[in-house]
């Protein structure tokens, strides 16, 4: 529990929404009326999972393992690689194809609309923690 209260706020919403982000697509995101006629309509229920949705569930992936092998693992990774830059890279990825999804799909429902603003807040994140990494860094170079 101390290891996830020493994490920054941007760390934080990244692993929070990300993960919300991956479950929400399981969630109803279209709903379609269906005319069959004179047979009757029908109401047509689909989740996230389409081709859009697949990325955004793939980068949502990817940008919450980065995450996690960034803050809480003891793993060395290439110091030249701005892996902030690259999470916010990837945070953005995410957004742009949850909002492409949402406004191709017809029939958004309240979880397409809450999946854009998980990966808007996954953004903020992103950013929050490439702020805090340039502060940093300009703190140590003035200590030099």
């Amino acid at each position: 529990m101390q290891r996830i209260s020493s994490l920054s706020l941007g760390t934080k919403l990244l692993l929070v929404c990300t993960t919300a982000l991956f479950l929400n697509l399981s969630l109803t995101w279209q709903k379609i009326d269906v005319d069959f006629g004179p047979a009757g309509r029908a109401e047509m229920l689909l989740d996230g999972w389409d081709a859009w949705g697949l990325l955004v569930g793939l980068a949502a992936l990817g940008l919450l393992v980065l995450t996690v092998i960034l803050h809480l693992t003891d793993v060395e990774l290439p110091p030249d690689v701005q892996w902030g830059a690259v999470a916010l890279a990837l945070a953005s990825v995410v957004l742009l194809a949850t909002v492409v999804k949402n406004l191709t799909d017809a029939g958004s429902t309240i979880p397409s609309y809450v999946g854009v603003c998980l990966a808007t807040l996954a953004v903020v994140g992103a950013y929050l923690n490439v702020r805090q990494a340039r502060a940093e860094r300009a703190s140590s170079a003035v200590r030099i």
